[in-house]
């Protein structure tokens, strides 16, 4: 396992060179805990890798962070089967954020004792993806256009951290999303029969996509993240790092696809910074369907 943490983060550092990017997040990329520090990430539940820079200085009341990402498929699974409909997607966001709301700012020279902060920042994004679409009223064919989608995100965000004892976290914002989560993969296939008698069919032409009724929508999305450190004394065998307990909640309000999903998250953190991810596991379920995603990479404080 200490193997595939280094490796998801050195990967993540070949694909970018250099927003608000953490690594509390669920199988889709979700999260309502944003850190406070750049960040090179991968999250091997829906493909992707990003990485962030935050231009911030610890006790300064502002500061603001872009964001680089990239998916290579829809789903790990994807990547181990040519006949896996790919969609690819490739973005960025950029954030706002105001430190010490509720909590105090520290005065500078007095001693950490309980350290609190919290911030609040608004996180826009914009994301573009192209994939084959097959809808149930047409006959599916390999000469099917791509068609393009384009992700706008807005989220306004709240985070309050205490004294090395816990994170919380609410997000709400509306997002422009589609359905191809909802949607039946399939794979079409072009054959010219040869003409000779006796002769076998050969297949020329092999195209991914997705079968259904295709729709675009306004999503409501409401994250909650409660993330709780466990002891110093309690580590994970093979790790010599703090050990953090996650529950979270993923909903979408809207009523064109309103749900609900919930929770846990076990993180490792360095034991010198409590605010520095290490990685972690997550798993998820929304009623329907069960959701296992890791998330690795390396936080660079400021």
């Amino acid at each position: 396992m200490r193997y595939l943490f280094l490796f998801a983060a050195l990967l993540a550092t070949r694909l970018f060179g250099s927003a608000q990017e953490s690594l509390y997040q669920s199988g889709n990329g979700e999260t309502a805990i944003y850190l406070r520090q750049s960040t090179t990430a991968v999250n091997l539940g829906d493909s992707k890798a990003s990485v962030a820079y935050i231009n911030r200085t610890n006790i300064h009341p502002f500061s603001w962070g872009l964001e680089a990402y990239a998916t290579a498929n829809t789903g790990v699974a994807s990547l181990f089967a040519s006949t896996q409909p790919k969609a690819p997607e490739g973005g960025g966001s950029g954030t706002f954020v105001r430190h010490y709301i509720l909590a105090k700012r520290p005065v500078v020279g007095a001693g950490a004792g309980s350290a609190k902060e919290d911030w609040l920042l608004v996180d826009g994004g914009y994301g573009r993806s192209s994939f084959y679409i097959y809808p149930t009223n047409a006959t599916p064919s390999t000469s099917t256009a791509k068609t393009s989608f384009e992700r706008f995100r807005t989220i306004l965000a709240y985070n309050y951290f205490a004294g090395g004892d816990k994170i919380l976290g609410i997000a709400v914002g509306a997002e422009r999303r589609n359905n191809l989560s909802n949607l039946k993969a399939t794979s079409q296939q072009t054959v010219v029969v040869a003409g000779a008698p006796g002769s076998t069919s050969s297949i020329v032409t092999t195209q991914a996509g997705y079968y259904g009724n295709y729709k675009v929508y306004i999503a409501a999305p409401i994250y909650t993240d409660a993330l709780f450190y466990l002891p110093g004394k309690v580590t994970v065998p093979g790790f010599d790092n703090r050990v953090g307990v996650d529950l979270f909640t993923r909903s979408d309000f809207a009523a064109a696809n309103r749900g609900s999903a919930g929770g846990i998250g076990i993180f490792l953190f360095k034991k010198s910074d409590p605010l520095s991810s290490i990685g972690g596991l997550t798993a998820s379920y929304d009623g329907t369907n069960f959701q296992v995603s890791l998330t690795a990479g390396i936080c660079f404080s400021k």
